[in-house]
């Protein structure tokens, strides 16, 4: 699959929020990985009806009689047969919940391939606890925060703060006087209005949710291209099967 049927594919993933937390790495023709903006659904599209229809249409999901609920699961369906045949995962026979297993182990084995992780003995929790250390070590390393004597929650913590700290001075936000979670939400804020403003997108009346969401499901492929997200684009978790470590600074 080429690198924008892939892309078209996350997209429609990101609308119906399969991807609940994490950046995906998709293969591109070249084989090399292209990190997809990561963000938190909430399920604020999931009950818009002629939303769900267009994305159905564009799967060539038949909508006639279909209620969002019903729609919004074929489309889950949908992309992870379209997602595990991209990986050369045969899907005959298998549920969904078998094929989300193997999307996802492929998917751990390639990102511990690219951290130079070894796979041998462990099982995919293990693997990406140890893609996620490796990642933390290295971000710390790059902002020069040292990680002697500490936990990972407060070395993620001390990292989301200096990249809260460094995405505000560039944008021009000023910090004095404010804690780093209202900080790190006007930092989150004015990305998605410049990224809207750059890219066509109406914004009047709309909440910055909504507007994220209007750009990464008809503008996803061009907002990566263009880094407007940085500050999404860094995490490593996929189908993650539960809700630990999601938290502000993750």
């Amino acid at each position: 699959m080429n690198r924008k049927g892939l892309a078209y594919i996350l997209a429609v993933t990101l609308f119906v929020g399969m991807v609940s937390t994490g950046t995906v790495y998709a293969e591109s023709v070249s084989g090399d990985h292209q990190k997809i903006v990561n963000y938190h659904h909430k399920g604020e599209f999931t009950q818009d009806l002629e939303l769900l229809k267009q994305k159905a249409n564009e799967m060539g999901i038949s909508t006639e009689g279909k209620d969002a609920q019903t729609l919004h699961r074929e489309l889950k369906e949908a992309y992870i047969k379209k997602h595990a045949e991209a990986l050369g995962i045969k899907t005959e026979g298998k549920d969904i919940e078998t094929l989300k297993k193997e999307i996802r182990h492929v998917w751990t084995m390639q990102i511990a391939k690219e951290w130079g992780i070894s796979t041998k003995g462990k099982d995919d929790k293990t693997i990406m606890k140890e893609v996620k250390e490796a990642k933390l070590k290295k971000e710390a390393m790059e902002f020069g925060i040292s990680t002697k004597g500490k936990d990972f929650k407060q070395i993620k913590r001390e990292i989301y703060e200096a990249k809260v700290l460094k995405y505000a001075k560039e944008l021009g936000i000023p910090t004095e006087g404010k804690d780093i979670n209202q900080l790190g939400k006007e930092v989150h804020d004015k990305m998605i209005y410049n990224a809207a403003e750059k890219l066509g997108v109406e914004t009047e009346g709309k909440t910055p949710k909504e507007i994220f969401h209007e750009i990464m499901i008809n503008h996803g492929e061009k907002a990566r291209e263009m880094k407007l997200f940085p500050f999404r684009e860094e995490k490593i978790y996929f189908f993650r099967e539960n809700h630990e470590d999601q938290q502000q600074g993750e």
